[in-house]
């Protein structure tokens, strides 16, 4: 191979076989010590959770807009978003590393599959309105296909890290303030939204999504710090993703049955309230004795 030496510079001499190989063994070695800092299998795992919330977050909002409720979808959304990213942290916590290098465009090419199929769930339910009413589950078809793409590839991610050795296990950052303060209050903006999904009441849903919506920005704006939602997902442990799962899968619910129009009210305040004392358990518990020393 012609060597592209810098300009201004000779050319190096070619390496001798002996020095060759011991590139070579390097080569696997620096591939050990990549292996011992990523963990591969997380990854796989991960998609399958995000092609989950995706199909609840696409069934749930579909329904709010067969029933009219498009302010309570748009907290489901931005719910949803904040979801994201702190999905986002986490996949930095193992590495964030894609293990489709000789198939990427395989891997590209199934997202942008589940990406249209979103997209086309989203545009039958538009026609459905301008035109006739669709059966839902026509609507919802396309995006069943995009979940099943999602969870098609997390299973490959399973499978081709099924050789790879057990990453080894490293110490988490201490989870301290200001990350606890952000988790509370992830924690009370989604009992929040349960109670006001709840209600029904279209004012109050409508100011909370705009609060809400500035929330997201300041996350956003915040991601690369102590206090974003992309650090919660680094230093998150389990009672803290319980906490957010279940305001989730509550506010879902929520906005589901609110559509059929048999919600009640005080359900709704004791499911939000509940959440609520969760995040505040969830920001205050003891984690380990080392992180808690750092605290």
């Amino acid at each position: 191979m012609d060597q592209k030496p810098m300009r201004g510079a000779a050319p190096l001499d070619p390496p001798s076989p002996e020095v060759a190989r011991r590139y070579l063994d390097e080569v696997d070695r620096v591939l050990g010590r990549r292996d011992d800092h990523v963990n591969l299998r997380p990854q796989g795992w991960l998609t399958i959770v995000q092609g989950v919330l995706v199909a609840g977050l696409v069934g749930s909002t579909i329904v709010a807009f067969r029933a009219g409720d498009t302010s309570v979808a748009m907290l489901l959304v931005l719910a949803f978003l904040m979801t994201g990213q702190v999905l986002t942290g986490v996949t930095e916590r193992f590495g964030g590393q894609r293990r489709f290098t000789r198939r990427r465009w395989f891997y590209y090419g199934a997202l942008v599959l589940a990406g249209a199929g979103v997209i086309a769930t989203y545009l039958l339910s538009l026609l459905s309105e301008i035109r006739s009413s669709l059966p839902l589950g026509l609507i919802l078809a396309p995006t069943g296909f995009a979940v099943l793409v999602l969870l098609g590839i997390g299973a490959c991610q399973l499978w081709v890290s099924r050789g790879a050795p057990q990453a080894a296990r490293r110490e988490l950052p201490p989870f301290v303030w200001p990350a606890r303060g952000t988790t509370l209050a992830f924690g009370i903006l989604l009992g929040t939204m349960i109670v006001t999904a709840a209600m029904g009441e279209t004012l109050f849903t409508s100011v909370l999504a705009v609060l809400a919506g500035i929330a997201l920005i300041v996350a956003s704006v915040g991601s690369a710090t102590d206090w974003g939602l992309a650090y919660l997902g680094q230093v998150w442990r389990w009672p803290q993703f319980l906490m957010l799962f279940a305001g989730i899968a509550a506010l879902g619910a929520t906005v589901v049955v609110g559509s059929t129009g048999v919600a009640n009210a005080h359900v709704g305040v004791l499911v939000g309230a509940g959440i609520v004392v969760l995040a505040l358990i969830a920001s205050l518990a003891p984690l380990s004795a080392k992180a808690d020393g750092r605290a």
